[in-house]
């Protein structure tokens, strides 16, 4: 991402410690270096990006926390032609990504990251995934489902496939489909409750324990 702050709009060096007792996820070696830096995320307004590094195994999480949290939200956008492709997507590291009618749910997780990107890059990032699962399936009945997803995400991109829904749904109400066919609506709290949100979460002895 690139810094849109002025050199002198912030004092350096950037903010840098150690968590001495925090575990880490690849090596389960002790101590996290950890840094933050102020940000300018298109769309997204002020962030700071968070890096947590292993000096033991090169481990590295980098996220980016927004300073503003608004009410829980979810996106939704019938894709039905090839133009859709084109509509501008904001997912957060707490967005979750649904497409009901195929079964695709993209959740966030400990490596999640924001991005700012397209339809058709929710599919390309959808197809990296199913290119490993395919590669690791063993049953026929498995390779055929992912296949048909393959094959769907091919009409998708010429608008010949049925319409599906593609939905965001936030917690902290910083992800958005930026269409002129989006529509949005607020999240029941018990339902904002069970999402995920991508965080690391330690215990109070630096055991990683949740996301």
């Amino acid at each position: 991402m690139p810094r849109l702050f002025s050199e002198a709009a912030w004092p350096r060096p950037v903010p840098r410690a150690t968590i001495e007792d925090a575990t880490c996820p690849s090596c389960d070696g002790k101590g996290l270096e950890y840094t933050t830096e102020p940000v300018e995320l298109p769309f997204m307004g002020t962030s700071l990006e968070i890096m947590l590094r292993c000096e033991k195994c090169g481990y590295r999480h980098t996220d980016f926390v927004l300073t503003e949290h608004r009410e829980p939200t979810r996106y939704s956008y019938l894709v039905t032609r090839e133009s859709d492709m084109s509509v501008r997507v904001v997912r957060s590291s707490s967005g979750t990504i649904r497409i009901p009618e195929l079964g695709v749910s993209i959740e966030p997780g400990v490596a999640s990251e924001a991005f700012v990107s397209n339809i058709e890059g929710i599919l390309v990032r959808v197809e990296r995934v199913l290119d490993q699962l395919l590669r690791d399936a063993e049953e026929q009945e498995m390779r055929d489902r992912i296949q048909d997803l393959q094959d769907t995400f091919g009409l998708m991109r010429e608008g010949k496939a049925p319409p599906v829904t593609l939905v965001i749904e936030d917690p902290f109400g910083n992800s958005a489909i930026l269409g002129d066919g989006a529509t949005h609506e607020p999240i029941p709290p018990e339902e904002a409750e069970r999402l995920k949100v991508g965080m690391l979460v330690y215990d109070p002895d630096g055991n990683l324990v949740d996301e």
